[in-house]
């Protein structure tokens, strides 16, 4: 494969250490393990577009401030969002204050998988809910203008959907929704399953419908994410090729980059190279860019570039479900 670019979108777990318990997901189970040191993250190609923090709980990095710093330095434009399970909430607001400054248009999503005690057990912490409400507040208080909700489903919460959809439309906060998904060299799990399609179909045709009818093409961009979703949860196939590896890149705490989260194809880690160009155009890394599928998904870093590259398909879809109506 030749190289013409180098990937621009990014997702980084800054850390494996986390304050929740999800059921979905045992990073909390993680050894204390060193992570990357911050400057090693100059490696990163200035040509980066978008970046997505995440962990762990990215606020436990100590020196996530400095790592803005830097992701802005080398490309004052990047688009960074921070991940958050929005439990730290006093914690969340020191670093805040020190980061709005640096990047006023950071964007924060915050995880929330259901109202009251359903979020509570699905996140394994006692009065979680209230945490997030909370950390919102304080969010909306600094300032943060681009706030997510971040609702991931599972068949144990997947009626709590239009709920928190609902909530997100009360807080005047963007709505995002992904689906549980495996990935055993970083969630370090493989029994995530999802069996209740028909619940699914029923919970995501309403969202898809509530989304085209408001005149945003955002939010239509989002229903179609979420048609291309269930249609992979059925089929265990995407709509649109993917371009793992190509447009986008994860890189773990500990510096191995792979090609998405979902990925345990390792392309090499940034601690041995002297910049990214030399480990994405190394010998390793292009033997995963060669292979035909890195892994079937349908996850947002990964659909996003797609959607972009097929955007024609994703328009005449938009168009044909606002005429003729959502079918599934």
């Amino acid at each position: 494969m030749a190289i013409n670019k180098l990937p621009s979108d990014i997702v980084i777990a800054v850390t494996y250490i986390c304050n929740s318990k999800c059921r979905m997901c045992n990073i909390w189970k993680t050894e204390k393990l060193p992570v990357l040191a911050l400057e090693e993250y100059k490696k990163l190609p200035k040509t980066i577009r978008e970046v997505n923090l995440t962990g762990g709980e990215p606020f436990l990095r100590p020196d996530l401030v400095e790592l803005i710093k830097l992701l802005v330095e080398l490309n004052p434009k990047v688009r960074i969002i921070i991940s958050t399970n929005g439990f730290a909430s006093e914690l969340i607001k020191q670093r805040l204050m020190e980061i709005l400054p640096i990047k006023p248009d950071i964007i924060v999503g915050i995880s929330l998988d259901g109202i009251g005690e359903i979020h509570d057990q699905v996140r394994g912490i006692p009065g979680g809910f209230e945490k997030v409400m909370a950390t919102i507040k304080i969010l909306k208080e600094l300032g943060v203008k681009d706030l997510h909700l971040a609702f991931t489903a599972g068949d144990y919460n997947i009626n709590e959907l239009p709920k928190v959809y609902q909530l997100s439309r009360q807080l005047g906060m963007e709505f995002t929704i992904a689906a549980i998904h495996n990935a055993e060299s970083y969630f370090n799990t493989v029994d995530n399953k999802i069996t209740e399609i028909n619940e699914f179909k029923k919970e995501f045709k309403g969202l898809i419908k509530a989304e085209l009818k408001i005149w945003d093409l955002k939010r239509w961009l989002r229903a179609y994410f979420a048609y291309a979703l269930i249609k992979f949860l059925e089929t265990g196939k995407r709509l649109l090729p993917d371009y793992s590896g190509i447009d986008n890149v994860f890189i773990d705490p500990l510096g191995n980059v792979y090609p998405a989260t979902i990925s345990g194809y390792l392309m090499g880690n940034l601690k041995d190279f002297k910049d990214f160009r030399e480990l994405y155009t190394s010998e390793k890394a292009q033997q995963v860019l060669k292979l035909e599928e890195i892994e079937q998904n349908w996850i947002i870093c990964t659909a996003r570039s797609a959607m972009k590259r097929h955007a024609f398909a994703v328009l005449f879809w938009i168009l044909k479900n606002k005429i003729l109506g959502v079918n599934l």
